[in-house]
């Protein structure tokens, strides 16, 4: 199951996709309107309206870069300069800036061109070799989108970053992205930031500059309601001449819980299962072994190898307890340990986006119904190092 497979029908995001197409109409006209970044747990479909976003920048005159993904050893500084060079050469492709490309690349100067072994045209970014970099990010990026800005106002266009996985930023490159929003905010410049990011990515910006919170609106994106669940599965099938049995509609909208990812596994294994073009409820009931294995070993294990032996057994002691959130005073007791203790192991848990901190003394999981996948595969035993008592 890949992050970001987009779905055959989009439904249930229309406030979302509406609020982007007011965020780019408002800065297009010269006024002031908030960045988005999306917040919400792993399979909610952050990365499909990244891509929707992509999309509807696009029929709206306005150039997007390829969407950025952060992770652990992501250069955030080489990833923006290289999203500004495209957002370049797309504005050039589009209004002839002229001009206004030479001086640019001329800021963009630390790009180095080079062929790689498929023949594809690469750039690297050497921050010291840019004209006017302070080595300073907040500076730099701040510069950098004045200049983008400039040339996209006055061409009657402008420039939206998609940036994905944004928890995995440092809190200096949170800074700059602050900081340089907040200047295209003063001189009312049409650049804008779309991001999408675990349910703490929200409290992570504003901790690093406090006016974050005034410059980023932050929808949450949820599980789908029952209607837009139903459309999901419905609309797709009825272009292809297939129909569901009532119950077995209200079966996949019961065990997905409304979430696009699961939502999907349903519905795939559904359509394989169907021996016609009526999906029934006995479909549904012989396709659910088939579901669990496929998430288990494509959605939940893949999260459960990035962690450690002594990470794992902390996870398992959460989902060993009641249903989330979970106070980790709780979770330490449950491991014979005192909270400090086990205080590092939690850090390195969100740190890698496997849980997060809903409110002071709770943790928990990121990924939904986790608990149920550990306390079938992985349950609760052992020694502190993770070893099978």
């Amino acid at each position: 199951m890949s992050a970001g497979n987009p779905p055959p029908a989009l439904t249930g995001r229309e406030a979302q996709t509406d609020q982007f197409r007011r965020l780019l109409g408002r800065l297009g006209h010269g006024l002031s309107e908030p960045s988005i970044i999306l917040h919400g747990l792993r399979g909610v479909g952050k990365t499909v309206l990244l891509l929707e976003f992509e999309s509807v920048a696009d029929s709206e005159g306005w150039t997007s870069p390829d969407p950025i993904e952060i992770r652990s050893d992501t250069n955030f500084r080489a990833e923006l300069a290289d999203a500004a060079y495209q957002a370049l050469l797309r504005l050039n492709r589009r209004k002839a800036v002229g001009e206004r490309l030479k001086a640019f690349t001329g800021l963009l100067s630390g790009f180095k061109a080079g062929v790689s072994t498929e023949g594809k045209v690469e750039f690297s970014f050497d921050p010291s070799a840019v004209s006017g970099s302070t080595g300073n990010l907040e500076r730099d990026l701040t510069h950098l989108f004045v200049e983008l800005g400039e040339t996209a106002r006055d061409h009657d266009t402008g420039v939206v970053f998609l940036i994905d996985e944004m928890q995995f930023l440092g809190r200096p490159e949170m800074e700059a992205i602050a900081a340089a929003m907040l200047r295209m905010s003063q001189l009312k410049l049409p650049i804008a930031v779309a991001g999408a990011g675990l349910p703490q990515l929200p409290g992570l910006m504003v901790e690093a500059k406090s006016y974050a919170e005034r410059l980023f609106s932050y929808p949450e994106v949820g599980p789908l309601s029952t209607q837009a669940a139903r459309q999901a599965l419905t609309e797709p099938a009825e272009a292809e001449g297939v129909t569901f049995e009532e119950d077995a509609l209200q079966r996949i909208v019961e065990c997905s819980g409304g979430y696009p990812a699961f939502i999907q596994a349903y519905g795939k294994e559904a359509w394989n299962m169907a021996p016609d073009t009526m999906i029934t409820l006995a479909d549904i009931q012989a396709a659910e072994p088939i579901i669990e294995t496929k998430l288990d070993d494509e959605f939940f294990h893949v999260r459960f190898e990035k962690a450690t032996p002594r990470e794992r057994r902390y996870m398992a002691a959460m989902a060993d307890l009641d249903g989330g959130p979970y106070r980790t005073g709780d979770v330490a007791k449950h491991l014979g340990s005192a909270v400090s203790s086990t205080s590092v192991v939690r850090d390195s848990l969100i740190k890698k986006g496997l849980i997060y901190s809903p409110d002071h003394g709770e943790v928990d999981f990121t990924v939904p119904r986790f608990s149920p996948f550990m306390r079938r595969r992985y349950p609760l035993a052992g020694d502190e190092n993770g070893n099978a008592g």
